[in-house]
């Protein structure tokens, strides 16, 4: 596809919009999962004490997003169905793999740690227009973006596995503070690298759903990186979160 510089700032521009949309969808989506689950006592019972159960999920996880990553040119030749199938489970995989650590929290943590997870994505949208304005920011290639929104992922939901079988806070919160921080970080440069010229692949079909899934693990980890962290700070403290003390 041979296009001038305005017309290629345009289609990242497009691009960038149906990203964010394919992004702020999943992780809405995956916000309601997690409310859903904290009511079905069963799973979270199941969970808390079959943990080999997370890290097989966690393994099983893993696995998924490298191959969608690897194989998605391939994907993309398939009929749509095919490739509507394989962008559900990848996002479902990915989305139960680190949903244990609500089976502690309250709900006072997910309300809190949703509107902290949206505001991080404003602030990652101003940072990334922003830097693109003035050509000076925390870019990164493509392919290190892909690499690294793997990694923070995967170590994020291991490491929130690891903390939630961690009767000690003086580990844990320290981890999940270095787990959020690095999500925050994270965020706001893939926000900033999508800007970049040439980062999108303008001659494949659904390349911004590739990114809007890569970008939906890095927030969705930064959230549910926010709400352990907010459960294990209410238990450390010993606070009363029940809707009749807030009243």
């Amino acid at each position: 596809m041979d296009l001038d510089g305005h017309e290629k700032d345009r289609a990242t521009k497009i691009l960038v919009r149906k990203t964010y949309k394919v992004t702020i969808l999943m992780l809405i989506i995956g916000q309601l999962q997690v409310f859903v689950v904290m009511e079905i006592a069963s799973i979270k019972e199941f969970l808390a004490f079959n943990y080999h159960i997370s890290l097989l999920h966690f393994f099983v996880s893993f696995i998924s997003i490298q191959l969608y990553v690897f194989f998605y040119r391939i994907l993309e030749q398939k009929s749509k169905w095919k490739r509507t199938l394989a962008d559900i489970w990848t996002y479902e995989v990915n989305t139960l793999s680190i949903m244990k650590p609500v089976k502690r929290a309250p709900y006072i943590c997910l309300i809190v740690s949703s509107v902290l997870t949206f505001m991080v994505m404003g602030i990652s949208v101003m940072y990334g227009n922003m830097a693109t304005s003035h050509r000076r920011g925390l870019f990164m290639s493509r392919r290190n973006i892909i690499r690294w929104s793997e990694r923070v992922f995967v170590l994020t939901c291991f490491g929130i596995i690891l903390c939630s079988e961690m009767k000690r806070f003086s580990i844990e919160i320290p981890s999940l503070l270095i787990y959020t921080s690095m999500g925050n970080i994270f965020v706001v440069m893939f926000a900033a690298s999508m800007r970049k010229p040439n980062f999108y692949q303008l001659e494949r079909i659904g390349d911004h759903i590739l990114i809007g899934q890569l970008y939906y693990l890095s927030f969705y980890a930064l959230y549910m990186g926010y709400v352990w962290l907010a459960a294990a700070t209410i238990q450390l403290a010993d606070w009363n979160t029940t809707l009749a003390s807030l009243t």
